[in-house]
């Protein structure tokens, strides 16, 4: 799980948590970038990584889910070539939304919590299979959590206080 910006750190850490809750057994490492030009080879920017660094940091056969508070395409466009560039799946802005509240906006781009966990459990193969329930769980915790905030214009409190339960 990879996350850049302050919403998308807050629901990617949100989303580790409840994979860990609904999927005890799981190991997530959690990347957050700071610094973008990480993402490209040392031999194009000065703050950039060697391959070994790179691929040693977010490996080259595992999924990667990569929360982004921008457009999605230039993660791509900076982790071309990379070892594993074909398993980072990246969410971020899609122009959908409007005056929501930050959940309701962030599941309308994908971006949230709950299909970001989602994600993950159809991306591991091991839990084809196994991860059905859990990922039903995470549906139905997805929709009461926008039936919320269409019934009262706000986010669920649990939502707002979330703090990492670790």
């Amino acid at each position: 799980m990879v996350s850049c910006g302050d919403v998308p750190t807050l629901e990617s850490l949100a989303a580790t948590a409840l994979l860990r809750q609904h999927v005890p057994d799981i190991k997530v490492r959690f990347v957050n970038v700071v610094d973008l030009f990480k993402l490209v080879p040392h031999t194009e920017h000065a703050h950039g990584m060697t391959d070994r660094e790179f691929e040693a940091l977010f490996t080259s056969s595992q999924p990667v889910i990569f929360n982004f508070h921008s457009y999605p395409w230039l993660i791509h466009r900076l982790t071309y070539r990379r070892p594993g560039q074909h398993h980072i799946h990246v969410r971020g802005y899609k122009e959908k939304g409007n005056i929501n509240t930050p959940l309701e906006l962030a599941i309308l781009n994908q971006t949230d919590r709950f299909s970001l966990a989602i994600d993950a459990i159809d991306r591991i193969p091991r839990l084809c299979d196994t991860g059905s329930c859990a990922r039903e769980a995470l549906l139905d915790q997805q929709v009461a959590c926008k039936n919320h905030a269409y019934e009262f214009g706000v986010d669920r409190q649990d939502v707002m206080d979330w703090k990492w339960p670790f």
